[in-house]
């Protein structure tokens, strides 16, 4: 019968910890990797608040296109009887009446105004940094536009075929996109709001029909 005798078990020896030159390529990789996330992150939510703010612009730019339009539709007598680069007094039906609208725009409250002949003065349309007018004019009643004034008052002489309407917007957004895409619009001072330009032409109805 064999005995077993005892031994000792003996471990090799293995290093059990890390080497400082170890832990230091460990942390720079983990900091670079961390970097990499964090720029990939900031990227991302610039991507997303440049997509927010375009379509919040194109939102808003139809939005005040069509509240023109359709204000502006219904003119009756004299159509339009004065106008500046600013602001425009046209003939509207209001409950089968023909009544005078005054629009103008205040740059104090950075909205157009609209004024009904007797009333007073509301909010037409918000967030406008500018308006600008102008006027396509018939002078020897051809049918045909032969030149666009920065201002406008009823004549016989005159017939108003279209006006031009240069609106600059503005839209709120976030100030991070402006060290990344300061070039893509114009900002306000105080860096909470994009400008951003809607043109577009209003023709008069019955004109030369």
């Amino acid at each position: 019968m064999h005995l077993f005798r005892h031994r000792s078990l003996t471990i090799p020896h293995h290093q059990t910890g890390f080497t400082l030159l170890e832990l230091v390529l460990s942390v720079g990789l983990a900091g670079l990797m961390m970097a990499a996330i964090i720029a990939s992150l900031l990227q991302f939510n610039q991507h997303k608040l440049l997509a927010q703010t375009l379509l919040q612009t194109q939102a808003q730019s139809q939005l005040a296109v069509a509240q023109v339009l359709t204000d502006w539709f219904n003119v009756c007598g004299a159509g339009v009887t004065s106008g500046t680069r600013g602001s425009i007094s046209l003939m509207r039906n209001y409950k089968g009446s023909c009544i005078r609208y005054d629009y103008a725009h205040n740059a104090h409250s950075y909205n157009l105004t609209r004024k009904k002949l007797g009333g007073r003065n509301s909010g037409f349309i918000a967030q406008v940094e500018s308006m600008n007018l102008s006027f396509g004019v018939d002078s020897d009643h051809d049918c045909l536009i032969d030149q666009w004034r920065s201002s406008y008052q009823h004549s016989d002489m005159l017939d108003l075929h279209q006006v031009k309407v240069d609106l600059h917007l503005m839209t709120a957004s976030s100030r991070q996109l402006i060290s990344g895409h300061e070039n893509q619009w114009l900002w306000r001072q105080s860096g909470e709001f994009v400008i951003h330009p809607v043109s577009f032409i209003w023709r008069l109805p019955d004109v030369c029909s």
